[in-house]
């Protein structure tokens, strides 16, 4: 099976939850809520659409950790692996 293109897939769900966001501008160790204006309601839905279409388990309480472009991708790569 190949690798699903795991910021892409971000991107594509943190367009939807932050369309007016500029993402070409997101460094990967920015933090998304202040960064993008979202807030937790936005994390969660991006975590769940993330979550679904990737078949990857992200538990609630990881959702304060993942906090840049950069953790989420971090946890996904453990995740995809195990």
């Amino acid at each position: 099976m190949n690798q699903p293109d795991i910021e892409s897939t971000i991107k594509k769900h943190l367009h939807r939850v932050a369309p007016e966001a500029d993402l070409k501008q997101l460094q990967p160790d920015d933090e998304l809520g202040p960064t993008l204006d979202i807030d937790s309601m936005d994390i969660y839905t991006l975590m769940v659409a993330i979550s679904e279409e990737l078949h990857v388990d992200i538990p609630e309480e990881e959702y304060g950790k993942l906090i840049s472009l950069q953790k989420i991708q971090e946890f996904l790569q453990q995740a995809l692996i195990q």
